[in-house]
């Protein structure tokens, strides 16, 4: 009875073990407007970055960016040009 209590004990402790070895964290670049990310079959990630229209490869995980924008907020609208207004009515 002892050995079965201790079994089902050390198989949950290794199987909570694995999903924390398995469960990685993403860097600052998954969740930026700038990103561009190629996602392999085994698990392997490919991360580039397209700020200032030039595509460079990121090699590590960014905790940290200059250049970052977030993903989720809405993009700023900017006025370009001229306007035209209506004539006054006389």
């Amino acid at each position: 009875m002892l050995s079965a209590v201790l079994y089902v004990i050390l198989f949950a402790l290794i199987r909570t073990v694995r999903r924390m070895q398995t469960s990685k964290t993403r860097g600052l670049c998954s969740q930026c407007s700038f990103v561009h990310m190629q996602y392999g079959m085994r698990g392997h990630n490919a991360v580039f970055c397209t700020f200032g229209a030039v595509v460079r490869p990121v090699q590590i995980d960014v905790m940290y960016c200059t250049d970052y924008v977030d993903r989720g907020t809405p993009s700023r609208l900017v006025q370009i040009g001229f306007t035209t207004q209506p004539a006054a009515e006389a």
